[in-house]
């Protein structure tokens, strides 16, 4: 999938986003609170509508490309249920369906041709009436193993967040599967690897077995930005440890060995930074073809020599990948071109996106940081 523009709306909240472009590379630039981050939640909500969740209040329409080139243009629109006590808008709900907003209007063109035409009286799918189908899931869950339909789902399988403000301890949960053995022999190579749809450290130990070579320029590049390091391996943890569970044993977990310390230093004792370059390197390198990368506060727990190395292999990314970036850290920032930025201001409810060459940016002797931060859009990006 490559994005190419969005307007999103959520009636439920007031919130509302006018129309944004997307390049292979956007960086979301602005002050805090002016709805960055939730730019990136509205692309992530469409990937749950697509998966059949109902969202209370939205309105969108997106237009992008899929890796076979084909332009899709998807709009939809759920009936706003207002404040109900007891109901969480963005949760997955397990109730009748009478209990969640239905979709009154939804509508999806392929090649500027009409597919889908939904409204209050039901759904046509290529201009034929459908049965009767619930109405509170979008058509792209609903009719899935159509393929026409399967291209869009699968599309938006390859959109992948990266939330470097959660709790990183999540990140670092168990790879450890029951089935590993079948999955190491279903997923041989490389493009198979990619298109798995597995947990990136479980692709990164996929790799690490079956692909030495790729594992070996993951692990090349991570040791770049960490000279101190001199192997990387996934492994279970040695059986001469004592007082270890038999499981945990037997679990293959990253591990690193550093000059002149004894003893490989397991994945639970890396430091966050460090294992978070660990897995950004080998999520550019194992995700899928046409995986769009949202990753906000792309700086959050990277020391500079990781930003640096982060930031030039996005920059330099010879892959069919695409990246939506927020940051506010002035390394990022100044070696992201200026016209791949998107200052986002707000007033009220209403997110605008601009290009930066609308406030001559790049037309002074001064960095093009200095003169973003210079800008009253971006110091008082909250209009009153």
């Amino acid at each position: 999938m490559n994005i190419k523009s969005l307007v999103y709306k959520d009636d439920s909240v007031g919130w509302e986003l006018e129309l944004i472009e997307f390049s292979n590379l956007t960086l979301l630039v602005g002050g805090s609170g002016v709805g960055k981050t939730r730019i990136l939640l509205s692309i992530l909500d469409l990937k749950k509508i697509a998966r059949g969740t109902s969202i209370n209040g939205i309105t969108w329409d997106i237009e992008f490309f899929t890796t076979k080139g084909l332009c899709y243009k998807w709009s939809g629109v759920f009936e706003n249920k207002g404040f109900i006590e007891g109901y969480i808008p963005r949760l997955e709900s397990d109730s009748d369906d009478k209990d969640l907003p239905i979709i009154k209007e939804e509508k999806l063109y392929i090649e500027s041709e009409l597919v889908v035409d939904r409204d209050k009286d039901g759904i046509k799918f290529n201009g034929e009436k459908t049965v009767k189908l619930s109405q509170t899931k979008s058509v792209i869950s609903l009719l899935k193993e159509e393929d026409q339909i399967k291209d869009v789902y699968d599309e938006f399988e390859r959109v992948i967040f990266d939330d470097n403000a959660s709790d990183f301890d999540i990140v670092r949960r168990m790879i450890f599967d029951e089935d590993i053995d079948t999955k190491l022999k279903k997923y041989k190579n490389l493009d198979s690897i990619r298109d798995s749809g597995e947990d990136i450290k479980l692709k990164l130990y996929l790799t690490y077995v079956n692909q030495n070579v790729t594992f070996s320029e993951i692990a090349g590049t991570f040791m770049e930005v960490f000279p101190y390091i001199e192997d990387v391996k996934i492994e279970p943890l040695s059986q001469t440890r004592n007082n270890l569970p038999m499981f945990y044993k037997e679990m293959p977990l990253i591990q690193i060995k550093e000059r002149g310390v004894t003893n490989w230093i397991d994945e639970a004792k890396i430091s966050s930074g460090m294992f978070r370059t660990l897995l950004h390197i080998a999520e550019l390198n194992l995700c899928a073809d046409g995986t769009v990368i949202l990753i906000d506060e792309f700086e959050n727990s990277l020391g500079i020599n990781c930003i640096d190395e982060l930031t030039s292999s996005i920059v330099g990314s010879g892959r069919r990948l695409q990246f939506i970036i927020t940051s506010h850290h002035p390394y990022i920032i100044n070696n992201i071109n200026y016209s791949n930025w998107k200052l986002i201001t707000r007033k009220a409810g209403k997110v605008r996106a601009c290009d930066a060459e609308k406030f001559n940016i790049g037309k002074s002797k001064h960095d093009a940081f200095t003169q973003l931060i210079n800008l009253d859009q971006y110091s008082e990006g909250v209009e009153v």
